[in-house]
């Protein structure tokens, strides 16, 4: 694929997010669970003590200037209250800063028990959105002349610059040793985002997750615990739809994940939604985890978008300066802590609602 052409293939996709109806869908991370609080509010607080996370995706870098997004989250569970409480930041960059979309957020859940070995976590996000793009940056298609040369355009007027909201999301999730399952439904708050006189807003997201891991070894006094994990998630947003399947092997301190991103049974205008597959390499570290994962394509953007890569960080710290216990079923949570169980390596009793 030539530069001109390249050029071409991120303009189409670029103009998707703002001309028209909105047809953009929120930015997402290959490493799922590594951005535990940004996939559902009900992840905050999941920990024992405090967590930090970082990540940094790059997206179609063969094609210049395309997606690039970070995220960051703190969160903490406080123990007397049964509650976490957090903040998480999200800007995604379309065009080098032609086109950001950023928000912060509050998050908090609450958790409390279905059973003895079985609990819940609703949860709530409240963000301050905001939207804005660089009209000066744009080349647009009657630009160029016949020559190469740049021309004044027609198109490119915008009403207004950048547009600012306030959103929120909320989810539940059911987890125990064994297994977890959750929602979330996002863009409760309805505004118009557009730069245009054409009424535009964010579609409501509603995503699905969930998974199971087996034990093929328990962790013991003497030896660590080796597992594997399966899990998923499912995510609907207006006429967009992304299921993405994967597989995690534990064997302290190294993590391994493969997924598969695509519906090929589904097929959108002639296009089979066979997206990608991913590859996760992460290391355990004392009370840090890093990982790295490649997205290798499959659509016939493969051998010209270059993938995408994705670094995340989590770095868990403890109050109380213990960091004991057997990992829980979800992974990239708190691997080598004990974020289900006391110092008796029991379950915790059942715990009064404030």
């Amino acid at each position: 694929m030539n530069r001109g052409l390249k050029y071409i293939v991120f303009l189409g996709c670029f103009l998707l997010n703002f001309s028209g109806e909105v047809k953009s869908q929120d930015p997402t991370f290959s490493q799922v669970y590594a951005n535990p609080v940004y996939l559902s509010p009900s992840f905050t607080g999941l920990t024992s003590g405090s967590r930090v996370a970082l990540a940094y995706r790059d997206q179609w870098p063969g094609i210049p200037n395309t997606y690039q997004t970070v995220s960051f989250a703190a969160d903490h569970f406080f123990e007397d209250y049964n509650s976490g409480l957090g903040l998480v930041f999200v800007r995604d960059d379309q065009g080098s800063g032609q086109l950001v979309t950023q928000n912060i957020g509050l998050v908090y859940a609450y958790e409390f028990p279905i059973t003895r070995n079985i609990y819940a976590r609703p949860g709530l996000n409240f963000k301050y959105f905001e939207r804005k793009i660089d009209p000066s940056s744009l080349l647009w298609g009657d630009q160029i002349g016949p020559e190469g040369d740049i021309l004044a355009s027609a198109l490119g007027d915008f009403e207004a610059e950048s547009y600012r909201k306030i959103d929120a999301s909320a989810s539940a999730m059911i987890y125990s040793d064994d297994f977890w399952v959750g929602t979330v439904v996002d863009h409760l708050v309805k505004s118009d985002i557009g730069f245009t006189d054409v009424e535009s807003s964010l579609p409501i997201r509603t995503t699905v997750y969930g998974g199971g891991k087996y034990r093929f070894r328990p962790r013991t006094r003497n030896q660590d615990e080796v597992a594997g994990t399966l899990a998923f998630m499912y995510r609907r947003q207006q006429d967009f739809q992304q299921l993405d399947l994967g597989t995690y092997w534990y064997v302290n301190p190294f993590e391994l994940g493969l997924w598969y991103r695509g519906i090929p049974v589904m097929e959108s205008e002639g296009l089979t939604n066979n997206d990608a597959l991913i590859f996760i390499l992460g290391f355990n570290i004392g009370q840090v985890r890093i990982a790295y994962s490649y997205d290798m394509t499959l659509s016939n953007l493969a051998g010209h978008s270059g993938g995408a890569n994705e670094f995340s960080l989590i770095w868990r710290f403890s109050t109380s300066g213990i960091n004991e216990s057997p990992r829980g079923a979800i992974p990239c949570t708190e691997p080598g802590n004990d974020w289900m169980r006391n110092k008796t390596n029991t379950r915790r009793g059942r715990r009064s609602i404030f």
